[in-house]
């Protein structure tokens, strides 16, 4: 290893000791506020730009699957530059994009510059990760992990119900200057910060990257998740039209609020349930419960208080799946770890694209009551491929009988 990429052991420790892993968490909120905010501004957005409430949906689907389809070719290209360089860069970026968006003078620029916002979000948040894990100690790894991702669950508790007031207070274009602002403020004082660089790893190749969906068990796993993202996001990216038209509700902020507390709970949680049940009953379980739940919304988010706990229950079995899945495909491809994490938010970004394309469709050309069935079935079959994986992969480990 050349000298001057080689780490200093000292200036690497322990995450309470190194600011940076907190400024991380800072630009994942950064992120996540952004991300999260277009529920609450979508018909805002529409409305001030002339367009439908799908066209506008879109929006999220362009950011979701550029991130998703970004975040493996952007790790391989960028393989061998700096992860301090990478994190100022890549906030930089999505500040700037940001900044379009909130300037943006018609749909078509508005599109692109979400576009833009995704593959710097692919760039940021993976090596964000990596960076949080080289600043800690072993032993500690586990704690800087979780600051960082603490950010992305804080931003849909307190930024985006905030950027939803800010947008109807001052228009949706001051949601985009707030998430541009919080960016530019996390890149700078990353840029900043003190601290000796973190340490290069190799990265494999593309074609190795995703060798383990050969594997039917691994598949099935990954298209199971991706279902039940998007029948979350389909109702979760078009909450202002399912909810606020529905309930005669122009600011939809505390519902936002309601999922945003769902998602702390649920990333809290989530964890100890696989401690405790190990990874199989909690995802039955969750899952089970969120199907239900959308299935039924129609009939329980007949009023706001209903509409609350269908979000906090959407966003907590959500979240509370999320460990759980990550340590079950852990445990199937050992050797890929890292992958494995990677394929995993892949699966939920295209799972994001696919509800805001799915709601959308339903919304413009079907009754208002088929988001949430469809959404409860889309779900209901992200289960029964899972199970199907579970099947799969017990036939594989039985013994033959002789």
């Amino acid at each position: 290893m050349p000298a001057e990429t080689a780490p200093r052991p000292a200036a690497l420790g322990d995450p309470r000791r190194d600011r940076r892993i907190l400024l991380l968490a800072l630009g994942t909120f950064a992120l996540g506020t952004d991300v999260f905010v277009i529920a609450g501004i979508l018909r805002l957005v529409a409305a001030g730009l002339a367009v439908s409430t799908e066209a506008a949906g879109q929006l999220a689907t362009a950011y979701a699957l550029t991130y998703a389809m970004g975040s493996p070719l952007l790790a391989a290209a960028t393989a061998r530059w700096r992860r301090e360089r990478l994190v100022v860069l890549a906030l930089s970026g999505f500040a700037l994009a940001d900044a379009i968006c909130a300037l943006a003078p018609n749909y078509a620029v508005l599109l692109a510059a979400r576009v833009f916002a995704g593959a710097s979000g692919a760039l940021f948040s993976p090596t964000a990760y990596s960076m949080a894990a080289a600043l800690a100690r072993p032993e500690r790894r586990g704690a800087a992990l979780a600051t960082v991702a603490l950010g992305m669950t804080t931003a849909t508790v307190f930024g985006a119900p905030f950027g939803t007031w800010i947008g109807h207070a001052f228009g949706w274009r001051a949601s985009f200057l707030l998430g541009a602002l919080l960016s530019a403020v996390a890149a700078a004082t990353l840029a900043m910060a003190p601290g000796a660089p973190t340490p290069l790893t190799a990265v494999p190749r593309l074609a190795e990257r995703f060798s383990p969906l050969a594997r039917p068990v691994v598949l099935l796993s990954l298209v199971a998740n991706w279902l039940w993202s998007a029948g979350n996001y389909t109702i979760y990216n078009y909450s202002a039209v399912v909810f606020g038209s529905r309930l005669h509700l122009d600011n939809i902020m505390w519902l936002l609020g309601c999922y945003g507390l769902g998602g702390v709970a649920g990333s809290q949680l989530g964890g100890r349930f696989v401690d405790r049940f190990g990874t199989v009953a909690p995802i039955i379980l969750c899952v089970g419960i969120n199907a239900a739940n959308l299935t039924l919304l129609n009939i329980t988010a007949a009023t706001a208080w209903g509409a609350g706990v269908v979000l906090f229950i959407l966003a907590f079995a959500g979240w509370a799946v999320f460990p759980a899945q990550q340590t079950r495909l852990l445990q199937l491809e050992p050797a890929h770890g890292g992958l494995m994490l990677s394929l995993i938010s892949s699966t939920i970004y295209i799972g994001s694209a696919t509800g805001a394309a799915l709601g959308g469709l339903l919304i413009a050309r079907f009754p208002p009551a088929a988001p949430a069935y469809v959404a409860g079935a889309v779900t209901v079959g992200g289960l029964l491929i899972f199970v199907t994986s579970l099947v799969a992969s017990r036939r594989k480990h039985r013994p033959m009988r002789r």
